[in-house]
């Protein structure tokens, strides 16, 4: 993984320090926009959350989607357990290792990961992500992104993140456009409060993908 996560960077590995952090960046309005205009989720959607941080996005959620999320970091997976018992499951392992679950998933949800990991390694999380969909089903991903006419304080905080692979929109696109047939794109400059700029995919199988 190409992650920051000594010096400094070492107090987000606290999931208390992590979702602080979030707070106050104003993760609670961005999250709900984030779902209710881009995830889009139905009731009883069966999702899948890579790299799941303590599971709050389950917030945001319909209260009887199928959830199960995994994260790298287990302090962050024993936070989720013990906020969301009941309501999702949750497993400690990489990104590119998802657990086995029957069926397929409407959604995969991979946001603020694309950035942390090597070309190799995210083409192994999108593959195992299209793998995991059941036909006609989505992977959503967000992450930080480098654009042309970006303000400066914009593009020093993509820097300083925590991942060191915050790309271009045209290198997110052409990761998701090896393993998806359809891939819309959107680039966010507004869903946070501080300058900021996100790019959002929504890559999709076909109905009659098997």
């Amino acid at each position: 993984m190409s992650h920051r996560s000594t010096g400094i960077y070492r107090i987000f590995e606290s999931a208390a320090v992590y979702e602080r952090f979030q707070r106050l960046l104003g993760s609670d309005a961005a999250r709900r926009r984030f779902v209710r205009d881009f995830l889009r989720p139905s009731p009883g959607d069966r999702i899948l959350d890579i790299g799941c941080g303590t599971g709050t996005i389950l917030d945001y959620l319909p209260g009887d989607v199928d959830y199960v999320g995994y994260d790298l970091n287990p302090g962050y997976v024993e936070e989720a357990r013990r906020r969301y018992s009941g309501r999702g499951r949750f497993f400690c392992a990489r990104v590119d290792e998802a657990p086995e679950e029957p069926g397929g998933f409407d959604l995969v949800l991979a946001a603020a990961i694309l950035h942390h990991l090597e070309d190799l390694e995210a083409d192994r999380l999108i593959a195992s992500a299209r793998g995991h969909l059941r036909p006609g089903g989505s992977l959503v991903t967000l992450d930080p992104v480098r654009h042309p006419g970006q303000p400066l304080v914009a593009r020093l905080l993509a820097a300083l993140d925590r991942g060191r692979r915050v790309r271009t929109p045209e290198g997110y696109r052409a990761l998701a456009s090896a393993r998806f047939p359809s891939v819309e794109t959107t680039l966010l400059t507004d869903l946070m409060p501080i300058p900021y700029s996100h790019f959002l995919m929504r890559a999709s199988t076909p109905s009659g993908d098997t």
